[in-house]
C-alpha cells in the first residue's frame, strides 16, 4: 500500500513538472510579426507647385454711355444683348438745332477766311496795317474754332459705341429727352479679352517672394487656369500683380488675362482660379493618404531596414490628391501609404506593393 501510493506521488510530481514546463513555453514571448504595408518610392526632383486661389471674372471696360449734347432720342440702332462694334451708332439724337447751328458757323467761317485770304495779299503788298491784318488774322481763327466747337456736337448728336462689345438694355427709350443732368444712354461692356481678378493672402504672397529669392522655388512660366461653376476651363496668363496688400482684405490684388473670342466667359461669375508656373526645387512628390499629421508637425512613416521610421516634413503646396514635399525626405524613401492603424515608429514591416513603379 506504501508502495503504490509512493508511486502516485511520483508520477503527480512528474505531471506538474511537465505542466508547469509546457506553461512556461507558452508564456514565453514570440518574435513580433511583421506587418504588410504598401509604398511608394520618393523620387527628387523639380516638382510643379500648383497655386489654388477663388475669383470673379470682370470686363477690361465696362461703362455706361451717356449722351453729350441735349435733345430727344429720334433713333435706336441697337439691338438689347447684342454684339456691337467700335464705331457703331447707338442713337441719334434730335440733330436740327446743332445742324442748324454748324451751318450758321460755316458761313461766318467762310467769309472770315475769304476776309483773312484778302488780308494776307494785301499784306504783301504793304497794302494794310498790321492792326488791320491782325482783327482778319483774329477773326479768321475765331470763326475755325466756333466751327469745330459746332462739328463737334453736330457729330456727337449720333452716340457711337467707343468698343467691341456686350451692349445691354437701354436706358432712355427712343422719345426721351437728354439733359446734362439725366445722360445716361446704355451700359456696354468688353468681353474680349477678358478678366479674372483674384487675391493673394499677404502670407501667400510673402512665402512666394521668400521662395522665389531663396532658389527653392523657381518660375518657369505664368500659366493661369480657371474652372467655372459649369465646369468648363480656360486657359489664360497673368497680367497683373500688385506689390501693395489691400488693407481691408488682406490680399495682394492679382489679374489674368483670357482669350474670350467666342465670349463664353462672363463677367460677374465666380471662377476656381490654379496659378502654374511655380517649381519647388529638389522636392518630392507623394501621394496625401501617406501625410499624417502630429501636434507639431505634417509626417510620414517610411520603411528603412524593415522598421517603420517617422519622418517630419515641411509641405511646399498640395491638393486632394497629391503634397508636394520640400524637406524631411531623401530620394528613394520608401514611404508607407497604409496599415496606420496598426504600425509606429520602430515597428516591423514587410512591404507587400510599391504603388507608383
Amino acid at each position: 500500500m506504501n508502495r503504490f501510493c509512493k508511486f502516485l506521488t511520483l508520477g503527480f510530481a512528474a505531471l506538474m513538472i511537465v505542466g508547469c514546463s509546457d506553461s512556461k513555453k507558452s508564456n514565453a514571448p514570440q518574435a513580433a510579426r511583421a506587418l504588410p504595408v504598401s509604398v511608394t518610392v520618393a523620387k527628387m526632383g523639380d516638382i510643379p507647385i500648383n497655386l489654388e486661389f477663388n475669383g470673379q471674372v470682370v470686363s477690361e471696360m465696362d461703362v455706361i454711355i451717356k449722351g453729350k449734347v441735349t435733345g430727344s432720342i429720334e433713333k435706336q440702332f441697337f439691338t438689347p444683348g447684342s454684339m456691337v462694334k467700335q464705331g457703331d451708332k447707338l442713337y441719334q439724337i434730335d440733330e436740327s438745332k446743332y445742324r442748324a447751328i454748324y451751318n450758321d458757323r460755316l458761313a461766318n467761317f467762310k467769309n472770315a477766311k475769304a476776309q483773312y485770304d484778302r488780308a494776307v495779299n494785301l499784306k504783301a503788298k504793304n497794302a494794310i496795317s498790321a492792326k488791320e491784318f491782325d482783327a482778319a488774322s483774329s477773326a479768321y481763327g475765331s470763326a475755325l474754332a466756333n466751327l469745330n466747337n459746332a462739328k463737334i456736337d453736330l457729330d456727337y448728336s449720333v452716340v457711337t459705341a467707343p468698343f467691341d462689345g456686350v451692349i445691354g438694355d437701354t436706358l432712355k427709350d427712343v422719345g426721351s429727352y437728354v439733359s446734362t443732368t439725366d445722360n445716361d444712354l446704355v451700359r456696354i461692356t468688353k468681353l474680349n479679352p477678358i478678366f479674372v481678378e483674384f487675391g493673394i493672402s499677404d502670407r501667400d504672397r510673402l512665402d512666394i517672394d521668400e521662395k522665389s529669392k531663396s532658389g527653392q522655388w523657381k518660375q518657369l512660366h505664368s500659366t493661369v487656369q480657371i474652372k467655372l461653376a459649369n465646369g468648363n476651363e480656360y486657359n489664360g496668363t497673368i497680367s497683373f500683380l500688385d506689390s501693395v496688400v489691400d488693407s481691408k482684405s488682406g490680399t495682394v490684388k492679382a489679374k489674368a488675362k483670357f482669350d474670350n473670342n467666342q465670349t463664353q466667359i462672363r463677367p460677374g461669375v465666380f471662377a476656381a482660379v490654379k496659378v502654374y508656373g511655380f517649381y519647388q526645387k529638389d522636392g518630392f512628390k507623394i501621394p496625401q493618404i501617406a501625410v499624417l499629421q502630429d501636434l507639431v508637425n505634417p509626417f510620414v512613416y517610411v520603411v528603412e531596414n524593415g522598421k517603420v521610421s517617422k519622418r517630419a516634413i515641411k509641405i511646399a503646396s498640395q491638393d486632394a490628391i497629391s503634397v508636394v514635399v520640400s524637406s524631411g525626405l531623401k530620394d528613394g524613401d520608401k514611404v508607407i501609404l497604409d496599415n496606420f492603424k496598426k504600425i509606429q515608429d520602430g515597428s516591423s514591416v514587410q512591404i507587400v506593393e510599391t504603388k507608383g513603379e
